[in-house]
């Protein structure tokens, strides 16, 4: 009867430490995703400051997975509504203007290759 009564409070004692880890255990799954959204954030970031085809292979990577799509769609549409606010507002550099065209362009065709895809 000892030896059974004993067994028993080992084995809660088992279970309830192993309960008490699972917070710890549940916050370093959170800190990786969190740690991978920022990896995401930034990469993106840098895609839509950079254009080029790899960036908007980055952007496509990105913005196809259903978790991030609708963030990543409207980060674009707000990044080329600024573009655009910008193109109209400058009226005599061409090199400036030019620039913005193709952020522009680019920003049309990344939020149409996650659309499409």
């Amino acid at each position: 009867m000892l030896l059974s009564y004993r067994n028993h409070i080992a084995s809660s004692l088992v279970l309830l430490s192993s309960v008490l880890t699972l917070p710890a255990m549940a916050d370093e799954v959170t800190q990786s995703d969190e740690y991978a959204i920022g990896v995401m954030v930034k990469s993106l970031d840098n895609a839509i400051k950079h254009p080029s085809e790899k960036s908007l292979t980055t952007i496509t990577s990105y913005g196809t997975d259903s978790r991030y799509y609708v963030m990543i769609r409207g980060w674009l549409v707000q990044e080329l509504q600024g573009a655009n606010s910008q193109l109209d507002a400058y009226r005599q550099d061409d090199e400036i203007k030019i620039r913005l065209q193709r952020k522009v362009d680019f920003l049309k065709r990344a939020i149409r290759r996650i659309d499409l895809e």
